[in-house]
């Protein structure tokens, strides 16, 4: 008896050694710090902490409320011990996720009588999702049609436990004598930002005031409250699922975290740091003031390029030149700031002086002192017409002449800048305008146009014939 005893307590014993310790939830209760660190690539490098209780070697811990959209392979857990394997759960609901949830169980099938539109509804036990679905009903297996408006399934409202809930994240520890703060570091798609400028000009065209909002958007499925906010400025190499392009990202944003002063120059990037905290819900896009600036003396110019092709050409073209808005990105804040690409809108008052939207640009990085060209339409006044009006083949070279006139409309005299562009060797023989090189292998020139006036130029090349070998 004595015996029996001593092998029951160690069985005993073996038993509640060998049982699953039981799983540590760590919900967003626990959570004392949030960063995010947004990029322009739909990238962010988010930084969250945690409270962790002490954990006993081989503990599953259960983390919630993460990004549904993390890449699980840059995820880097610190504090929490020697981690010995981790895991992301995804839990998608959608239509296959419910019929394969389903598998093996009653659900309801319904029909539609395409001829009296009247609905069926019967109970059937699904057996198979491939292709077409397979139920057993009434002792008889049938096949449905899986996407068709005639039938459809209908599933109970209590949704199966492996499709409850977000995603999650699972890891095993080794074990922590004492609780502790633990840092997840993860990059993840579903977040990131872009610029929106909206630039006015005053009454003369002459300067500029400029409002830059950072449009940061939030498409995780997650809600992140209460994040510290950081935006790189500048094009990264985006994840594309080579561990060391991602590890690479992740220490660059850890070593923009140490930094305290806002905007900051990182490698070739700018980090812009928001002084205060922010809340993105679930598909929430946020506007948020970054960059501000007045009197930014800008100017307006007018400019059309065309091609010459070695090739007799009849046809008159007739077009209007581009309206192009020059300016230079000033110094901020006493300090080279940048500009960061974006969405720039022009308006400018009528003469009633009520603004008026004028057109809109895509404009790049730029750097403080850089300057830049925005295209916002066409001008409605100037009209150029362009001809050839001589074509002559010779042993090597081909020699053209172009007549360009160019009318304005308008009330007010207007300058207009041209270039021509080739693409074999030229040489300039004969212009009644003046014309130059660019350097870049163009012919430019200027016309100016009075109020109501026109301007004719002629001006004849010479271009060398491509010599196949």
């Amino acid at each position: 008896m004595r015996g029996f005893f001593k092998i029951s307590s160690l069985c005993l014993s073996l038993g509640l050694a060998s049982s699953p310790l039981q799983a540590s939830v760590i919900n967003a209760a626990d959570q004392v710090h949030l960063a995010l660190t947004l990029y322009n690539q739909d990238l962010a490098m988010i930084q969250d902490q945690r409270r962790m209780p002490a954990l006993s070697p081989g503990q599953h811990i259960s983390v919630e409320d993460v990004s549904q959209q993390m890449l699980a392979e840059t995820l880097r857990i610190q504090g929490a011990g020697q981690i010995l394997e981790q895991s992301l759960q995804q839990s998608p609901l959608n239509y296959n996720a419910l019929l394969q949830a389903h598998l093996g169980k009653f659900i309801q099938l319904a029909r539609i009588n395409q001829a009296t539109g009247q609905e069926s509804i019967s109970t059937v036990e699904l057996l198979s999702i491939e292709q077409q679905a397979l139920v057993r009903r009434d002792g008889r297996i049938e096949s449905i049609p899986m996407h068709s408006s005639e039938w459809r399934f209908i599933f109970p409202a209590e949704l199966p436990e492996s499709l409850k809930g977000q995603a999650g994240l699972q890891f095993v520890s080794a074990g922590t004598q004492n609780e502790s703060i633990a840092q997840l570091n993860y990059l993840s798609r579903g977040l990131g930002w872009q610029m929106d400028y909206v630039l006015t000009l005053d009454s003369r065209g002459k300067t500029l005031s400029a409002e830059g909002l950072a449009s940061v958007y939030n498409h995780t499925g997650s809600v992140f409250q209460d994040a510290d906010l950081r935006l790189i400025a500048g094009d990264i190499n985006a994840p594309t699922g080579e561990q060391p392009e991602m590890m690479r990202a992740m220490a660059m944003s850890d070593a923009m975290a140490s930094q305290a002063k806002a905007p900051e120059q990182m490698q070739d990037f700018y980090l812009y740091r928001l002084p205060y905290k922010v809340t993105l819900q679930p598909d929430e896009t946020k506007q948020l003031p970054l960059v501000q600036f007045d009197d930014l003396p800008v100017k307006m110019i007018y400019r059309h390029h065309f091609n010459l092709w070695p090739t007799m050409d009849q046809q008159r073209y007739q077009t209007q030149p581009e309206v192009q808005l020059v300016l230079e990105a000033p110094s901020l804040d006493s300090s080279n700031s940048p500009l960061p690409a974006g969405q720039a809108r022009v308006f400018r008052p009528d003469g009633e002086g009520e603004l008026q939207f004028i057109g809109a640009a895509q404009l790049g990085n730029l750097a403080a002192g850089e300057e830049a060209t925005l295209s916002l339409g066409r001008a409605f006044d100037l009209n150029i017409t362009r001809r050839q009006t001589l074509f002559s083949d010779g042993f090597d070279s081909i020699t053209i002449q172009q007549e360009v006139s160019i009318t304005n409309a308008g009330n007010e005299g207007r300058s207009v800048d041209l270039s021509a562009g080739f693409q074999q060797e030229w040489e300039l023989k004969e212009s009644n305008h003046q014309m130059q090189e660019d350097g870049a292998g163009q012919l430019t020139w200027s016309m100016h146009l009075p109020a109501g006036g026109t301007e004719t130029m002629r001006f004849t090349v010479e271009m060398k014939k491509r010599i196949n070998r």
